[in-house]
Parts: structure tokens; C-alpha cells; sequence
């Protein structure tokens, strides 16, 4: 018989990444101020800070090689990470410090992993997931996730939605890219924050072909990465995902009764070699 020819087919499995984890902001923030914490990340939640869930998911994830935490983390939470800088008053501001932080120590060709730091429902196997299918070959990779996924998981979360073709779907809280992509997406990410609550101010942003696609519901997701990638003379790949943990975080203190769904038992997991902060 003859041998079969090898499966040329197969995509390369994806390299270790840095894992750069925006917790900026101060006790000015509302849900923050809500509960006296001194820092959103620092909401504590079942005994534990709402950063601590999002830091365990990385340590846990396979494919998390090195984690830099920007932003407000206590003496617990500093002993896990590889790094801790400093966060500004802003998104852009504090993604901006972790990418000068990270300047020297990425690998060739290596990608970034931000993430927000209040998703606690994140897993390790949600991190590695989304790594793995957001492949080797884009220079930003983002997912969006469906209205019935969200729903089903978190019905009472309220979340911002955006109609497209395929149904309405929200805004992932994770994003995998190069760093000299995400360093041309800062304008952008600044913009993006201020019209987060706002889809169609934020879509005018990206034209008014685009506003006028998403406004009759015929947008998808291939107009939206061309787009994009246009904008940012990169690669840009858009996922539809149905993890609703990826789309799912914590903003106000109405919200917090869906945390009570985190385990309580869940184990904290520890660095080898920690890098002093």
C-alpha cells in the first residue's frame, strides 16, 4: 500500500506569549469608589482582589510564557508576575508604559496577549483556547462574541452590542497582536475608550461606508477586519467567538452578584522564578 503524503495542511502550533495585563486606574473608578477599593483590580471579591482571577487563568494557561502586570496589584499578586509597572489614567496611557516594558524583552516575532484585568471568570483553558485559534500568521487578532453565548452564560450582565449581519455580538476583553501593531493602534485605542458605550459614534470613527453598514445591520466581520487593517497597515483577523468569558467583565457594582459564581477553592498558582518588581 501505498504510504500517504504528509499533511502539509497543518497549521504550526502557536509559540508562548507574553501576557501584558492592563489594570490601570485608581479609586476614582466607579466600581472602585463603590466599594472603598483603592483600584478596580483591587475589588476584592469572595476574599480574594478581582485581579487575583485574572492572574491565576494566566499562570495556569500553557501557553502563557511571562506575565506583566501594569497597574495597581498588591504584595500578593506582585510575587506571581514576572513584572509590575506602574498604570496611567488612561487605557492608551497604560498600555503605552507596558509596551515600553515589554520592549526588551519580547522574542523575535513574539506576540503580545492584553488582557483586561477584570474578567474573573477567565480560565486557563479559555486562555490557551483563544491562542490557539487565533493561529500564527495575523498581526492583531480580537474576538467578539455572540449575544446568545453571552446571554446563556451571564444572563443577567449587561453588556454593549453591536448588530451585525450574523446576529449582535460584544467586544472580547483579550487581544493577541505584534507589538509595532499595537503601538499604531494607540490613537485608536484612546478613541475606543471614550466611545466604548457608544457603537455608532464609534463606528463613525471608521467611516462613513462602515456607519452606514452597521447601522442597517449588513456589517460583518470581514468588512470590519479589512477596515481595520486598512486603518493600521496590518493583518487583522476577527474572531467570532461563543466564549463568553472572553466578552464578560465586571464595571459596576450592580454587576458583582454574578461573581458569585467563582470558586472559592480556587487555587492560586505560583511562578518558579518571579521577577522582582
Amino acid at each position: 500500500m501505498k504510504e500517504a503524503a504528509p499533511d502539509d495542511t497543518t497549521a504550526p502550533a502557536p509559540a508562548p506569549v507574553t501576557a501584558l495585563v492592563l489594570a490601570g486606574g485608581d479609586a476614582s473608578d466607579a466600581l472602585a469608589a463603590a466599594v472603598g477599593a483603592p483600584a478596580k483590580a483591587l475589588v476584592p471579591l469572595k476574599g480574594r482582589p478581582l485581579g487575583a482571577y485574572v492572574l491565576d487563568a494566566l499562570l495556569g494557561a500553557a501557553l502563557v510564557r511571562r506575565i506583566v502586570w501594569v497597574g495597581a496589584a498588591d504584595a500578593e499578586m506582585r510575587s506571581r508576575v514576572d513584572l509590575v509597572v506602574p498604570g496611567g489614567p488612561r487605557l492608551a496611557d497604560s498600555l503605552a508604559i507596558g509596551l515600553g516594558a515589554v520592549a526588551a524583552e519580547v522574542q523575535g516575532g513574539e506576540r503580545l496577549l492584553l488582557v483586561s484585568a477584570d474578567i474573573p471568570w477567565l480560565g486557563a483553558d479559555n486562555v490557551d483556547r483563544f491562542v490557539t485559534e487565533a493561529g500564527t500568521e495575523h498581526d492583531l487578532v480580537y474576538p467578539v462574541v455572540s449575544r446568545e453565548a453571552c446571554e446563556a452564560e451571564f444572563p443577567s450582565l449587561a453588556r454593549t452590542w453591536v448588530r451585525l449581519a450574523g446576529g449582535d455580538v460584544t467586544g472580547g476583553n483579550v487581544m493577541l497582536a505584534r507589538p509595532e501593531t499595537l503601538r499604531a493602534l494607540l490613537p485608536w485605542v484612546d478613541l475606543a475608550t471614550r466611545d466604548r458605550k457608544a457603537p455608532v459614534r464609534l463606528a463613525w470613527r471608521l467611516g462613513p461606508g462602515m456607519l452606514i453598514a452597521l447601522l442597517a445591520g449588513r456589517a460583518t466581520l470581514p468588512m470590519l477586519e479589512a477596515r481595520v487593517g486598512r486603518l493600521l497597515g496590518a493583518d487583522v483577523r476577527a474572531i467570532a467567538s461563543d466564549d463568553a468569558t472572553l466578552g464578560s467583565d465586571i464595571d459596576r457594582i450592580e454587576q458583582l452578584p454574578a461573581t458569585l459564581r467563582l470558586s472559592d477553592g480556587r487555587a492560586a498558582v505560583q511562578r518558579d522564578e518571579p521577577r522582582s518588581a
